[in-house]
Order: C-alpha cells, then sequence, then structure tokens
C-alpha cells in the first residue's frame, strides 16, 4: 500500500490555525480599543446605573435661585445677580434657560418674563436694522437690561464666567420637557463649551423633570451629575422614585419644600438620595425643610453661612 503523504496536510492545517490566532487577535484588540474610548454614555462606566458625582453638594447648602436675587428682584439670571452673590460666598448656581424666537439658547425664564421686567435702552445697539422691540429674538434680548438695570446673560457670557470662577457649578433649568427641544437646547450647550473648554461642561448639573429625559440628556453628552426634579412629574411616588434612582444612580431629587415628608426621607436616605427642596426665601423654614431631610436649599434670597 502506498504509505500516504502527511506534509501538505500538515502545513494547510497550521496555516489554518495561524489565521484562526491573527484573527483573533484583531478581534481582542478590537475589543480593547473599545473599552478603552469612552462612549456617549460613560459617566465614566458604560451603562446605567451611571456613577454622578454630588460632591459639589457637600459644601453647598443652597442653590441660587436663577442666579439668586438682587436688590429685591428674582429671576433676573443677570450678570450682576451673579457677580453680587458670588460675592456672598454662592458656588452653585441655576439658571433658566429658554430659547429665543430665532433658535438662540439664553438666560431668562420665558418671552413673557422678558417683555415684563426687560427694557431695550434708546441707545443700544441693535444689530438688525429693523426691529420690534416686543420680539423675543437674541439681538433685542441681548440689547435689553432687566428692570433698567441688569445685563443679559448668554451662553458665550456664561461660559466666560466659568472659566473665569472655577468653582462654580451651574445647574440648568431648561423650559422644555419635551425630546425635540430638550436635544436642540442641550446640543447648545455642548456645541458651545466644545468653541472655548469642553472640560467646561463638567461643572453642569442636569435638572430632568422626567424619567424619558434621562435617556435625551445622556446621549447628547455624558454629563457628570444629574437632578431628578418633581415638580413637573404628576406621577411620581416615593417608591417610584427610589426605583428609577436605583436603577439609574441618579442620587439628587428636588421637590416642592411643601411635599418633603420625615417619610420620604426614611424611604430615600438608606438608598444615598440627597434631598433638595425649593425655593425657600425664610431662614426658619429652610431651618424647618432640613430637619425633613433636605440636604440643599434652593432660594433666592439666602446667604451661605
Amino acid at each position: 500500500m502506498k504509505k500516504k503523504n502527511w506534509l501538505p496536510i500538515t502545513i494547510i492545517t497550521l496555516a489554518i490555525l495561524a489565521l484562526t490566532i491573527s484573527v483573533g487577535a484583531v478581534i481582542l484588540n478590537n475589543i480593547k480599543n473599545r473599552s478603552d474610548t469612552t462612549t456617549i454614555n460613560d459617566v465614566p462606566g458604560s451603562e446605567p446605573p451611571y456613577n454622578f458625582d454630588y460632591s459639589w453638594a457637600d459644601n453647598n447648602p443652597y442653590i441660587a435661585h436663577a442666579m439668586d436675587g438682587i436688590m429685591g428682584k428674582s429671576y433676573t439670571n443677570s450678570y450682576e445677580a451673579f457677580l453680587l452673590n458670588y460675592q456672598l460666598g454662592h458656588r452653585i448656581f441655576e439658571v433658566d434657560f429658554f430659547l429665543t424666537d430665532d433658535g438662540y439658547n439664553i438666560a431668562a425664564h420665558d418671552a413673557e418674563h422678558w417683555r415684563n421686567n426687560a427694557t431695550i435702552p434708546p441707545d443700544a445697539e441693535i444689530r438688525s436694522s429693523t426691529f420690534d422691540t416686543k420680539k423675543f429674538t437674541y439681538d433685542n434680548f441681548m440689547s435689553s437690561l432687566w428692570y433698567g438695570e441688569y445685563h443679559a446673560i448668554d451662553l458665550s457670557i456664561l461660559f466666560d464666567l466659568l472659566q473665569e470662577y472655577p468653582d462654580v457649578y451651574i445647574v440648568t433649568d431648561t423650559k422644555y420637557s419635551d425630546e425635540t427641544n430638550v436635544r436642540k437646547q442641550f446640543s447648545s450647550f455642548v456645541e458651545a463649551a466644545n468653541a472655548v473648554d469642553p472640560s467646561l461642561l463638567d461643572r453642569f448639573i442636569i435638572q430632568i423633570y422626567n424619567q424619558e429625559m434621562l435617556d435625551w440628556v445622556m446621549d447628547v453628552h455624558a454629563w457628570k451629575s444629574i437632578i431628578y426634579t418633581l415638580y413637573q412629574d404628576p406621577n411620581w411616588t416615593p417608591e417610584n422614585v427610589l426605583a428609577f434612582s436605583e436603577s439609574t444612580g441618579v442620587k439628587f431629587i428636588t421637590m416642592w419644600d411643601s411635599y418633603l415628608t420625615p417619610e420620604i426621607s426614611k424611604i430615600w436616605k438608606p438608598a444615598n438620595i440627597r434631598i433638595a427642596t425649593h425655593t425657600l426665601n425664610s431662614l426658619a423654614r429652610a431651618k424647618q425643610s432640613r430637619t425633613r431631610g433636605a440636604d440643599v436649599i434652593y432660594t433666592d434670597f439666602l446667604i451661605p453661612q
């Protein structure tokens, strides 16, 4: 019987084995590269529950509501209000964000509030050659003064302030809870920061108003800190908020002061949920809120001690 020549078979087998090892190495290397690259939802892990950072609240008893008050006026979100209240000790500033009629993201509660409380001086430099002072456009807004005294803020000014004051954090209070406007508004934050310093976004604390909104904002950017604010959510219960917190990692809840009870604190505190109440301008009420479990108070006029 003719002896079988095993040499060709051996060569082919070794070649297949070498190819398999080579392909496997490429796959493993690709997996490693993907694991080394931060994905859109990395904070800093991969999927919920996220590891959000709430250290900004450790030594800050108050959140300055709408840049806090100035000369008895609230809701100005103004440049002067920021400077004054920074000097008074505030470091966490909530800012109202609204879109102008021509699509710009600015610091204002809404168009009607602007029309009722801001004026455009006669000598203001308006970029448009023709305009209607009642139109809520970017040019009109930025040319106006709140109560005839205080300057308006846009994203460019806001990011300049964050660069100048590195210990300041911004809590967003967007006036939208629909997906289209939320994505548009938060994308503008990212775009504006990228033009200056993307790391400034690490000092944005994002308020969400329903549980679906978390996915929308995290899809835009890997925000470092999220607050779940309840006043727009009619379906919240202490139990479903707890379940949401445990499944997502959102460990900061804001609510009307009148909603907070010692019973809610007993449900949430064992899960390391921090609680903020709003908006309180009486020191006595703030102290009462803390006895019921509030860690942080939103305020227009109280000063950090």
